[in-house]
């Protein structure tokens, strides 16, 4: 696994990687993400993973497992002299049928990230820190095992060179 962030600040480090395969995600969030928790399949169980972050705030789930996958996360971190820490204040999950969020509330300053997974199922698992708010978020991609597995996406075009002209 290629491990991919995390974006954002220090705090306590959690790490899921090798739970690939996500039911559902669970996103507390007021002003800022308070936590995050996920439901993973596992060797045919469901798997309910540590609340990464803060109690506080609606939660919501998304995914419709099997049919729907991770194909990126992207959001927004800021230091917070209020709570003196880095805080991840928004966060969308993108997947093959559609974007859900961005939860929490965009901040005027402060940083994007992006972890753009495409469509060959790389994801590998989420890494990152919290502590009473989540302070950083990151991936794990698998790494293409097969040549076979490379799609080329390569358009050729037929055009005539101008700077070759006759006469």
């Amino acid at each position: 696994m290629i491990k991919v962030g995390p974006a954002g600040g220090p705090g306590k480090t959690w790490d899921d990687e090798g739970r690939e395969k996500i039911v559902q995600i669970f996103v507390s969030h007021g002003d800022q993400i308070n936590s995050l928790q996920f439901l993973y399949v596992e060797d045919g169980n469901l798997v309910l993973s540590e609340t990464h972050g803060g109690n506080t705030g609606p939660k919501f789930n998304v995914l419709n497992y099997p049919s729907e996958y991770l194909t990126g996360i992207s959001g927004s971190y800021y230091y917070s002299n209020t709570c003196s820490q880095w805080l991840i204040f928004t966060v969308a999950f993108s997947t093959n049928n559609r974007t859900y969020g961005p939860f929490g509330v965009p901040h005027k300053q402060g940083y994007a990230f992006e972890y753009q997974l495409g469509e060959d199922h790389p994801f590998g698992g989420f890494h990152g820190r919290a502590g009473e708010y989540l302070n950083a978020i990151g991936v794990y991609v698998k790494p293409i095992t097969n040549l076979g597995d490379v799609k080329a996406n390569v358009k050729t075009k037929k055009f005539k060179c101008p700077l070759f002209r006759s006469g």
